[in-house]
């Protein structure tokens, strides 16, 4: 497929729409167990991308599905933990900030698993990064909220998750990765939501479970889009519009404005997100451009 840095921008601006839009609704379902959230919308996630894979004649496992498990399994944890944090009074800004974490996160898997090495570049995200999450954590002597640390729980294991991830990249498609994490957290979920009990839902309640399951799978699919049409090195900071999205959508639907001490730290989150993109970029085109040194290009 041709390279289209805009299309792939635009596609990674409506994924980030619609994970904004399915931590709002959520949020809206607090009073649902996350477990049972969890089960709903990722059974709905999983047979849309079992006929997705039909229809693109995807396989349904990889060529490891040890790594497959280990992504669903880490996704899944991180998923529960987001909706814990999903409360009433905690601010949807601030999950999906701290949601963000996981590509802080994600760097630290990558030098302790992969072996990987952080340049002086990224060691400033890193530091940035620790501050903003303290400032949005915001511990004081009675202790730091929970909600807040939930989500911090949720960036780690999103952020070990993607690391897999990256592991994964040559022996299973998008399609087939996401299948499996959205049918093993659906069967890892149900024991406990039947051991819990179901909660009876109504109209409200099935449409937006329904309408989260549809965000994650269309968000997906755009996320795969667009990393086809351009490389994650030019358009991936795209994906720090969720905050935005999920400032935006805060105020509209439930009259929440982050205190100044949170938004502070969500600018350090998010400006450290973004030093890190382009450290990666730049050791990115730094490595290309030997490989045409050698060659002789």
């Amino acid at each position: 497929m041709k390279q289209d840095i805009k299309k792939g921008a635009l596609y990674l601006l409506a994924a980030s729409f619609l994970f904004s839009s399915m931590q709002a609704a959520s949020k809206a379902l607090y009073y649902i167990s996350s477990f049972e959230r969890t089960f709903y919308f990722s059974a709905v996630a999983a047979v849309l991308f079992f006929a997705v894979c039909r229809y693109r004649k995807e396989p349904l496992r990889g060529k490891r599905p040890d790594l497959l498990f280990l992504r669903s399994l880490f996704g899944f944890v991180s998923t529960i933990f987001l909706f814990l944090s999903s409360t009433k009074d905690f601010p949807i800004a601030n999950v999906s900030l701290l949601s963000s974490t996981s590509t802080i996160f994600a760097l630290v898997a990558a030098c302790v698993w992969l072996k990987e090495k952080m340049n002086k570049g990224q060691i400033a995200a890193l530091i940035l990064a620790f501050i903003g999450v303290i400032a949005i954590l915001q511990p004081r002597l009675t202790g730091i909220e929970m909600s807040a640390v939930y989500g911090l729980l949720g960036g780690l294991l999103a952020g070990m998750a993607y690391t897999v991830v990256r592991r994964l990249k040559d022996d299973a498609t998008p399609y087939t990765m996401t299948f499996y994490f959205m049918a093993f957290s659906a069967l890892a979920s149900l024991p406990i939501v039947m051991v819990q009990g179901f909660t009876p839902l109504h109209g409200k309640e099935i449409a937006l479970l329904i309408f989260m399951g549809l965000c994650m799978s269309f968000a997906q699919l755009f996320l795969s889009y667009a990393y086809q049409y351009a490389p994650s090195t030019k358009i991936s900071v795209y994906l720090y519009s969720q905050n935005l999205f999920a400032f935006l959508i805060g105020i509209i639907a439930f009259h929440e404005i982050p205190d100044i001490i949170s938004i502070c730290g969500g600018i350090l989150l998010i400006g450290a997100g973004i030093l890190n993109f382009y450290e990666v970029r730049k050791e990115a085109e730094y490595e290309r451009k030997n490989e045409k040194s050698v060659s002789g290009v």
